[in-house]
């Protein structure tokens, strides 16, 4: 039994340490390259894929990451059954307000056409083609040597973190990447990336200023795919 209400505060105090404690160990995915590309494994790969994958639709996470004090370094990323049990409806309110924002616009589409660009500036692989084919049997029957597959895991708008958070919010992405030589399967490549734009505004901006959320968004996969492809020729 809890004697007294100084008692139980400190109870409540050390319950709610263990919890951050636990989602900042348990759940935070590690950010770096898994896997470098060796000069051995970059030979078998002349003609090369690009597929990119969407798991999540765009995603406000500002009442989440102000809650739990973490805060866009976790990017909301938690497990499913968690998320499930604190998803905020103002982040929800938000999502449904800028989404009409966004209309049709398709960020695997540009990702795709960005990573296709940036590859093709460093002639490492040729040639290069976007493929929309994940079936490993049909992707050997495009004679392909290997596939640069990325996942865009989360995008959205996130907190930045400053003296006063919450007044101003910037885009986030976290993208999973690997690349695989098609006949073996074998993955030469892998690297989970936490990816933040930098150029903060308040939330009213990107609601109020036409074009700005686009922009963002596009800016931020321009930069993302750049370094998705350094890390692969530059390891």
């Amino acid at each position: 039994m809890l004697s007294n209400r100084s008692d139980l505060e400190h109870y409540c105090s050390w319950l709610t340490f263990l919890l951050i404690g636990f989602l900042l160990s348990s759940c935070t995915p590690t950010t770096g390259t898994r896997i470098s590309l060796t000069q051995p494994n970059l030979a078998k790969i002349k003609k090369i894929g690009i597929l990119v994958k969407k798991e999540e639709s765009f995603s406000v996470r500002l009442s989440r990451e102000e809650g739990t004090n973490v805060g866009a370094a976790v990017l909301g990323l938690v497990g499913a059954g968690i998320e499930a049990g604190v998803r905020s409806s103002a982040d929800t309110r938000l999502e449904e307000e800028l989404k009409p924002i966004l209309g049709d616009y398709d960020p695997q589409k540009l990702m795709e056409e960005k990573l296709y660009q940036y590859i093709q500036a460093t002639k490492v692989f040729n040639p290069v083609a976007g493929i929309n084919v994940e079936d490993r049997n049909l992707q050997r029957e495009t004679g392909l040597d290997g596939i640069l597959e990325v996942t865009l895991k989360e995008w959205g708008l996130r907190l930045c973190l400053g003296p006063r958070p919450g007044e101003q919010v910037q885009v986030g992405f976290s993208v999973h990447g690997k690349m695989y030589v098609v006949e073996q399967g074998s993955t030469v490549w892998e690297r989970n990336e936490l990816y933040l734009d930098g150029k903060c505004h308040p939330l009213g901006d990107f609601r109020s200023r036409g074009s700005l959320l686009k922009d963002a968004i596009s800016r931020s996969i321009d930069t993302l795919s750049g370094r998705i492809v350094n890390y692969i020729v530059f390891p």
